[in-house]
């Protein structure tokens, strides 16, 4: 809810709004009650790929070993509108196909390269907490 109310508060609540997290906070979320009263209602409940009424995406892309004051191995979640996260490419996909690396066990080496790089368009539009524990 504070990471709604901060990306509202910038005024960057409008457009492709959603939650990004990884599979640990996922599954926290799926485990922890929300009201302490009952035992039933999780704060993360079927519909999966729904948090406060906004889309929930899932990936290990976010990271899951953060260290701050309140301990290690903290986790991160990140709202924002995503129409304002900007990636940039350029260039072109660079394929290298390596024959002779690993030729003695018969297998070919296949390496790829792209330049890209990410920003925000308004950092407003974003907001994240970074020491999430789910163990």
């Amino acid at each position: 809810v504070d990471l709604v109310q901060d990306v509202e508060v910038a005024d960057g609540d409008q457009g492709s709004l959603a939650y990004l997290t990884n599979p640990k906070v996922k599954g926290k979320m799926s485990t922890t009650v929300k009201v302490a009263s009952t035992d039933s209602i999780m704060i993360l409940n079927d519909p999966w790929d729904r948090l406060y009424g906004y889309p929930l995406a899932i990936t290990n892309h976010v990271p899951s070993n953060l260290t701050d004051g309140a301990g290690t191995s903290l986790s991160a979640n990140i709202f924002g509108n995503f129409n304002d996260l900007l990636i940039g490419e350029w260039g072109v996909l660079d394929v290298l196909v390596d024959p002779y690396s690993l030729s003695t066990t018969g297998a070919t080496r296949v390496t790829t390269f792209m330049d890209v790089d990410v920003a925000v368009r308004n950092a407003g539009s974003f907001s994240a907490s970074q020491d999430i524990v789910t163990t």
